[in-house]
């Protein structure tokens, strides 16, 4: 894993106090790193855009440093404003020195750049940027955007408008990446060290959450030569009105190790017009050795509809009260039930109890509304920092609940951790998916995992299933999904 913070200035600030690390190496290492990455594509061009601030010195010395070592590229740099930081004067100046060619007006300029760059960086805004691009910025990024070269931001995207297919970050990964929108404009994220290895420069600094990787997972395998079905855990699906996210769950939580899987039908399902894989078990009833359930895919829990899952939520209940260490996977339907809350707290009562929450965010919009908190949809998805913040209420409201917010870059919120996978990709739009990742959590819970180890896992590995269908694939199935969980 690796840590993400919300506030890097602070972190760079204690770097340079800690380490006596002037601000003109740490520009001239980032610039370093950058100059590497980009040199080793062998450009025959390069465009560098910059701005007046640090993020533009980063610019004018990656194009120093590009002559430097390439001397056969065409380079050339957009001044978009005159520097004013007082690193990017000193870049500047070396640049105008050194004969690097600087257009400074860009609606003349552009006609006089060439037609065709291989690699276009954007300097321009850095971290420290808010508020909104002017309309000369836009029309700048515009025209940056449209070239038909390889992307690369210094940092991050400006302001989030420039269309990145690499994104160079300085020091350490930063939240304000892993906003949901930023997931679409960021590309692949490259960490570039400043002249202090990552370790010290970190070293006792708090983060914000931590970057889940595939070497985190713990994925379910069958380890134990003398097992049995039931050493794997009972799995029991509660089956709703929509009964097919029931029944896709159950495929992905058979699929997924569980010993024994059994759909739990209610007076809204009607599985008989469906054709369900022999190995799914089909009851009226939770089964006595059940050890997770998983409940709200495909169920109508809306007040007028509430009398059809009344005896089925009741029974596990009862259930849950009666057995050691009960684990449950509240998804979908559940987060439109009046009366969640006071359940969450019924159930974060009983001793060694195990939740797992699975809201996509208009869910979840929904269960923090209920909690007493105001929020929106569109402030979720501009702002990590806020969304961790609302999960952490709900994980402190209910100690034994581990919260899976679904959504670009998924978040998980387990006590005062929290954990970001951005594995995921956009294939993933699809109606059943999140039926896929309930079904997934259950099968841990079931087969003993902790809420967070079930969380990590299930969450990694079903974003793993997506890349290898493919991030632009329309074809992208929950079967599809299920069948490359290996």
């Amino acid at each position: 894993m690796q840590k993400i913070y919300a506030d890097p200035y602070q972190l760079e600030k204690s770097a340079k106090e800690k380490f006596s690390i002037p601000p003109f190496l740490m520009m001239e290492n980032a610039a370093k790193k950058m100059a590497d990455f980009i040199i080793k594509k062998n450009p025959e061009s390069v465009l560098i855009i910059c701005g007046k601030g640090n993020n533009g010195g980063d610019g004018y010395a990656l194009a120093r440093l590009i002559q430097m070592q390439n001397k056969n590229c065409n380079l050339s740099v957009l001044q978009f404003e005159s520097p004013s930081a007082e690193e990017a004067k000193r870049q500047h100046e070396i640049c105008k020195k050194l004969g690097i060619k600087i257009f400074t007006d860009f609606e003349n300029s552009s006609t006089k750049c060439l037609p065709y760059y291989d690699v276009v960086v954007d300097c321009l805004y850095g971290i420290g940027f808010h508020g909104e691009l002017s309309e000369d910025a836009k029309k700048l990024l515009d025209w940056a955007n449209s070239l038909a070269a390889l992307k690369i931001a210094c940092d991050i995207p400006s302001a989030l408008y420039f269309k990145a297919d690499f994104t160079i970050t300085m020091g350490e990964q930063k939240l304000s990446l892993f906003d949901d929108k930023a997931k679409a404009v960021c590309g692949k994220i490259i960490v570039a060290d400043i002249g202090i290895e990552r370790g010290k420069l970190e070293s006792g600094f708090p983060h914000a959450a931590f970057l889940i990787e595939k070497s985190d997972i713990n994925p379910p395998l069958r380890k134990n030569r003398s097992a049995n079905k039931g050493t794997y855990g009972h799995t029991t699906i509660l089956v709703g009105e929509k009964a097919g996210a029931g029944i896709i769950a159950g495929t992905a939580a058979m699929n997924f190790g569980s010993g024994l899987t059994t759909l739990l039908e209610t007076k809204q399902s009607n599985l008989g017009q469906f054709k369900i894989s022999p190995e799914l078990m089909i009851s009226d009833k939770i089964p006595e050795k059940t050890t997770a359930i998983v409940a709200g895919s495909g169920l109508n829990m809306e007040e007028k509809h509430f009398s059809a899952v009344s005896d089925c939520l009741t029974s596990m209940v009862a259930w849950f009260k009666s057995v050691n260490s009960p684990a449950v996977v509240l998804d979908a339907g559940f987060f439109y039930y009046d009366k969640i809350c006071p359940l969450l707290e019924e159930l974060n009562s009983i001793p060694n109890s195990k939740i797992i929450l699975t809201p996509h965010l208009a869910e979840f919009v929904r269960l923090i509304t209920k909690i007493g908190e105001d929020i929106d949809i569109k402030t979720l998805i501009s702002s990590t920092e806020i969304k961790i913040k609302l999960a952490r209420i709900v994980t402190k409201l209910y100690p034994h609940t581990t919260m899976i917010i679904k959504s670009a870059n998924t978040l998980i919120a387990d006590g005062d951790e929290i954990f970001i996978c951005a594995d995921g990709v956009q294939s993933l739009a699809k109606g059943g998916s999140g039926d896929v990742l309930a079904g997934m959590c259950g099968s841990l819970l079931a087969q003993g995992y902790t809420t967070k180890d079930a969380a990590i896992t299930a969450v990694e590995m079903h974003a793993l299933a997506s890349q290898k269908i493919g991030a632009e694939a329309y074809n992208l199935t929950p079967e599809k999904l299920i069948e490359n969980l290996a």
